[in-house]
């Protein structure tokens, strides 16, 4: 005997024994029609009991309904085989009893025309039924509700770019690849900005705009040297540690006329052996091609660690996820005038000598991949970007002071020698050869 599943749950349901059905499906299966259209012949009578020792044996469904409702199967069949009843009879009953009327609970999936007599379409709780046999139905959803991915009124669907499913894929599996934690660090930005604006002009001769970016790159670089572990690669044989330095820049291009733009990283290739001037001059180029499209494969790739500049945009700080496989990610959010606490007594204790001062400051949000760097040694990364960032220039006034220090102790040398052409100077020391007996 073959039945759909449909048809054995139709057929546990109106108590209706699937051997007394011929079957019209593929193979003389039996359907749902089947079974209905034989629960509707013999509704006159009630379904047929079953043959002989079976006939007062209830059906799984009806005695668990009984259980639910405290109802006596013997009371519901009124003398007629107990095989014959189903679960809507004990329902019936059970809502007949609470309601002190004839009530008649019908299935939800019956096609006939139910009488004008009252009725309770199923599964339509009693009055007084418990829950769990009688609990409402999940309503149908109304016609004006959309099907899941169906558009609503005012909505558009705009498809998916290349690059934004990269990022989407990207982003995604970093995040379910590498445990994030995000270290947040101000830092005082005068001392970058003082040299900046004492530079600019000179690099500007050589066609270079020097940015702020420069000199974070420049900064990370130091903190990498410091900080191996955060130039790395997980690998499940240990951790990769990289001797050079590939610092992606991350560039955001336009946004479209929706909102959304785009997300690319150019690398500089060996960032460590660039001066201040190489890697600003590098910034530039890369920051242009990428405005232009004019990237190749290899601009994008090798890097080793990422700097997200999205101060650039006005944010004070961000959460940046790490471009795998790298450590980290080096968030930098805007630079702007603080109120700052300068202290010269007790850095904690309240004393004369605190002062309220404004300076240019930024917020770094460093995230890294915990199962490489811990909060410790990341924060060691920041220090060291830290202060890099807040020497900037000091290594130039050493080498000043050092120069006026010897003008001030040998100036008669310096004058009597000054026309003698083997006389050398260095930014550190002086050297001075003695001219011959010509000059």
């Amino acid at each position: 005997m073959k039945a759909s599943p449909v048809a054995k749950r139709v057929a546990a349901d109106k108590g209706v024994p699937l051997a007394a059905i011929s079957g019209t499906g593929p193979g003389g299966q039996i359907t749902k029609h089947d079974v209905i259209a034989y629960a509707e012949t013999s509704a006159s009578g009630g379904p047929a009991a079953l043959p002989g020792d079976l006939a007062n044996e209830a059906s799984l469904v009806v005695r668990r309904a009984a259980a639910d409702f405290n109802v006596d199967l013997d009371e519901v069949a009124k003398g007629k085989p107990l095989s014959t009843l189903t679960k809507y009879d004990v329902l019936s009953f059970a809502a007949t009893r609470a309601s002190g009327s004839e009530v008649r609970v019908e299935p939800a999936f019956a096609v006939q025309t139910v009488a004008a007599s009252p009725t309770i379409a199923a599964p339509v709780a009693p009055v007084a039924a418990p829950a769990p046999a009688a609990a409402p139905a999940t309503p149908a959803a109304p016609k004006s509700v959309p099907a899941p991915g169906q558009l609503r009124p005012g909505e558009e669907l705009v498809k998916l770019s290349r690059m934004r499913q990269a990022i989407a894929r990207n982003t995604s599996q970093s995040i379910f690849t590498a445990p994030h934690v995000t270290t947040m660090w101000d830092v005082d930005m005068s001392a970058a900005m003082a040299h900046r604006a004492a530079n600019k002009g000179a690099f500007a001769k050589d066609g270079v705009n020097l940015t702020l970016t420069a000199y974070f790159i420049e900064a990370i670089v130091a903190g990498l040297r410091k900080v191996p572990a955060a130039n790395a690669s997980w690998t499940d044989d240990g951790v990769i540690i990289k001797r050079y330095y590939n610092i992606g820049m991350a560039t955001a291009l336009p946004m479209d006329a929706n909102g959304m733009g785009g997300l690319i990283v150019p690398v500089i290739k060996n960032a460590g052996e660039l001066n201040l001037l190489g890697i600003a001059r590098a910034v530039n180029e890369l920051a242009e091609r990428a405005r232009r499209n004019e990237l190749r494969q290899e601009d994008l790739a090798d890097g080793t660690f990422t700097l997200s500049n999205y101060g650039t945009s006005g944010s004070r700080f961000q959460t940046p996820v790490i471009v795998q496989p790298q450590a980290g990610i080096l968030g930098v959010g805007a630079v702007e005038k603080r109120a700052v606490i300068i202290s010269n007594g007790h850095p904690l204790e309240p004393n004369m000598g605190d002062a309220l001062v404004i300076k240019p400051m930024t917020t770094l949000g460093f995230s890294y991949d915990h199962r490489i760097l811990d909060g410790a040694t990341a924060d060691a990364f920041c220090a060291a970007v830290k202060a890099h960032l807040g020497g900037i220039g000091e290594e130039d006034k050493e080498t000043g002071d050092k120069e006026t220090e010897t003008r001030a102790q040998f100036p008669c040398l310096l004058v009597s020698l000054s026309p003698c052409l083997p006389v050398s100077f260095s930014l550190s020391t002086l050297s001075v050869r003695r001219c011959s007996p010509s000059t």
